[in-house]
């Protein structure tokens, strides 16, 4: 009857250990070479190392003794809009979970919309739309203030954003330890934290159209249209990013689907949407909205 005693006192006991203490994640990869911020994946190498269900979003996290690095690269139409648009996200939760008080938000300005984008050919609306976007916001960092940057200061926070040779959007971020930890860091007390990837919900507004002509995206429509008939011209087939798109009902039917591929080669293939993003206002909610990566600090 003792030893029934003890061997239950030792199980309480082991479970107690086990759930008050932190959870380990996998090593994450240590930077060895020099990153910038300047969104451009060529110090990267294409494709990245992770995707999100279906491939709209590729992207990789690693860190160095000073920063950690973020690289998000998306080829698909519609994710790309949703991020010039909504805005992308970059969550860091200390205790590897998915608390989202500390983190980035891009853009903390809006495109100049109606007239302004009317007037520009569909070719040119999407780099026109990056244009008028270049503040990021910044909130729960320690050492430093919840406020604004431009991605041209790079005194704190690095960001960067544009399109590479291929269509693909590619988003960087440098993000040094000093404004997520108050101590110093060594492999042997490295903690285990997570990086959220959030595409922030599409709100849907009257009045917010960009180009629509046969092969462009088309405009922002409240009020039942939506983006009707979905988006031609994804993908890229035979280099960059991309191959089969989404297809089937536009953002909210079918799936993404598609990768990444290094290598050259033009835009091809296609895209179609069947009935594409509908609704009276309020917001939609792109497929793989949240990516988060938990792994343990390498040093």
């Amino acid at each position: 009857m003792k030893n029934i005693h003890l061997l239950s006192a030792g199980f309480i006991l082991l479970l107690s250990l086990t759930y008050c203490s932190p959870q380990e994640f996998p090593l994450g990869n240590f930077q060895k070479t020099p990153i910038l911020a300047d969104g451009n994946a060529e110090d990267w190498g294409l494709p990245l190392r992770f995707g999100s269900e279906g491939g709209a979003l590729q992207y990789n996290i690693t860190n160095d003794s000073r920063n950690i690095y973020v690289s998000v690269a998306t080829n698909d139409q519609a994710t790309q809009m949703s991020i010039l648009r909504a805005g992308i996200s970059i969550y860091v939760d200390t205790k590897g979970k998915k608390n989202k008080t500390m983190g980035l938000s891009f853009p903390a300005n809006e495109a100049l919309e109606g007239e302004h984008n009317r007037s520009v050919s569909p070719a040119n609306y999407k780099k026109q739309n990056l244009m008028d976007k270049d503040i990021f916001k910044t909130f729960g960092f320690i050492n430093m203030e919840n406020t604004n940057y431009a991605i041209s200061d790079t005194s704190a926070i690095k960001m960067g954003i544009n399109y590479d040779a291929f269509g693909n959007l590619i988003f960087e971020s440098i993000i040094p330890l000093k404004y997520i930890f108050n101590k110093s860091l060594i492999a042997k007390t490295a903690p285990s934290i997570s990086i959220g990837i959030v595409l922030n919900p599409l709100t849907m507004r009257s009045g917010n159209r960009g180009p629509n002509s046969a092969g462009g995206e088309t405009g922002m429509r409240s009020g039942g249209g939506g983006m009707g008939g979905g988006m031609r011209g994804g993908g890229m087939s035979g280099g960059g990013m991309g191959g089969g798109g989404m297809g089937g009902g536009g953002m909210n039917g079918g799936g993404m689907g598609g990768g990444m591929r290094g290598g050259g080669g033009g835009m091809g293939g296609g895209r179609r949407g069947g009935g594409g993003m509908r609704g009276g206002g309020g917001s939609f909610t792109p497929q793989n909205l949240a990516n988060w990566y938990q792994f343990k600090l390498a040093f």
